[in-house]
């Protein structure tokens, strides 16, 4: 292999990254990659100011947003687990990932 894979799609490629290029920083990025994928931000509710916000950040976000009649609305956003994640496609748990995270 010639340099870091710019693809990492099994468990053994973030297994073998580790083995091949030791606790780097390269390997803290694609850990930390793959923990970032298992939340996202889902809308949650329309506000009418954003001193409504239901929490705090990260776990809401609010934002305004522009829309097609040129008017604008300012949405929150909840932060929730991904489903769909690579995290759980690959089946990792948040603690495996974090301890290399942690050796980087």
């Amino acid at each position: 292999m010639k340099g870091f894979p710019k693809k990492l799609n099994s468990r053994e490629d973030y297994e073998n990254i580790v083995d091949d290029f030791g606790y780097c920083k390269e390997v803290k990025e694609a850990y930390q990659a793959l923990l970032d994928s298992n939340k996202h931000y889902v809308f949650d509710k329309e506000l009418a100011s954003e001193d409504e916000r239901t929490g705090p950040a990260p776990d809401y976000k609010v934002m305004k947003e522009q829309q097609p009649d040129e008017t604008e609305r300012i949405v929150q956003y909840k932060l929730v687990d991904n489903p769909d994640s690579k995290l759980k496609e690959l089946g990792f748990t948040e603690n495996e990932v974090q301890e290399v995270i942690d050796q980087c």
